[in-house]
């Protein structure tokens, strides 16, 4: 490989919320980082030249035919005035990285700029050389969308496998605590999509029924779509109900909160991937999931039982049938496939293996697969 791979770090490195697109796009950083060197360039989208800059090559940087640009971020025209022109341009290679559809097919709980935005980003996921989506599902919603809007010619798209080890680099093997009451993690931003709304339904049924768990809540409240659900959490502690709201948590703190639960809950409305749901399997922690078409596509690495999308009766089902048996919870943990988890560095070889075969060709195996 004679060229250098161009990696997109303009919202990244400005970002100051770890979103689920910032930790793809800086787990993935890294590992490329690990396997190319010097190779790997950050650039960022300059309005005024309306082209990439590297800051740390300065002046002396210039975007070569042999070069291939890489991007996991979310843009339309608007806010990079002439990126449009820029991959039309076809002055080195394109690839991006597509995450979900989730703001075109949900607009009642996204952002109305993601809204907005979000039609044009993915007509102009067209104009790149290729695509890589985070789960066979984004892959077929994408395809879909361009064969709706009639393009005769589109690139092609390739479902990748995201990483596991994204929140600790490496796994928590250790049996899970079966000692009553259950404690039960939910880890994500609070808000609609994530479905926080319909686990507190869920559980306050079953703790009228006398049921004993405790239910832990792990995340920043979106300002715009979580603070009801956020005010909701707080008035049902003060009113003694055994749960506990711990906004952000450090990653030692959330190290060791994950080693005394029981069971992740992810009651999730709508996906790309589910990541947290490999995090969870990864750090050892069992997970009952919505049935969504992205995480029972992760069921396959074990751990994992789901019950009907946005249905709190079906999930306090579940949790009853697993708190009232708890040799299921033991055969959820024992079912982990902890050595076919994914790592990052199988993202990156994944990828690699098509924007420059050659030099993935020269990486060494993982051992851990």
């Amino acid at each position: 490989m004679t060229g250098k791979i161009l990696f997109d770090v303009t919202k990244t490195c400005k970002q100051s919320h770890y979103s689920g697109v910032l930790r793809v796009s800086n787990c993935l950083k890294e590992e490329l980082k690990n396997a190319l060197g010097d190779r790997l360039v950050e650039v960022v989208w300059s309005d005024r030249k309306q082209t990439f800059k590297a800051p740390s090559y300065g002046s002396k940087f210039s975007i070569e035919p042999e070069d291939v640009f890489l991007t996991a971020e979310l843009f339309s025209d608007f806010e990079r005035p002439g990126i449009e022109a820029f991959l039309g341009s076809e002055r080195c290679r394109s690839y991006a990285i597509f995450h979900d559809a989730i703001p075109l097919r949900h607009p009642e709980f996204t952002w109305p700029h993601s809204v907005q935005r979000h039609p044009s980003y993915m007509k102009m996921l067209s104009r790149f050389d290729g695509v890589f989506a985070v789960s066979a599902h984004s892959s077929i919603v994408l395809e879909e969308y361009w064969e709706w809007l009639g393009y005769e010619y589109a690139p092609s798209v390739k479902s990748i496998q995201l990483g596991a080890n994204g929140l600790f680099p490496d796994p928590i093997r250790s049996s899970r605590p079966l000692v009553r009451p259950f404690d039960v993690l939910m880890l994500g931003i609070i808000e609609k999509r994530k479905g926080q709304d319909i686990a507190l339904d869920a559980c306050n049924r079953l703790w009228d029924e006398g049921l004993e768990f405790n239910l832990h809540v792990v995340g920043r409240a979106n300002p715009y779509f979580g603070k009801d659900i956020e005010k909701r959490i707080k008035r049902m502690e003060r009113n003694g109900r055994p749960v506990r709201l711990h906004g952000h948590l450090e990653d030692e703190a959330l190290k060791a909160l994950m080693g005394r639960m029981s069971l992740m809950l992810f009651s999730s409305r709508a996906e790309g991937c589910g990541l947290p749901v490999l995090e969870s399997l990864w750090c050892g922690l069992p997970v009952l999931s919505s049935k969504l078409a992205p995480t029972r596509e992760t069921s396959r690495f074990g751990g994992c039982c789901f019950f009907n999308n946005e249905d709190p009766e079906a999930m306090a089902e579940q949790l009853k049938r697993l708190f009232e048996n708890p040799h299921l919870l033991v055969e959820l943990y024992e079912g982990i496939q902890f050595d076919l988890l994914p790592k990052w560095s199988d993202t990156a070889r994944e990828i690699l293996d098509t924007i420059c075969p050659e030099v993935s060709s020269q990486l060494p195996a993982n051992a851990d697969h």
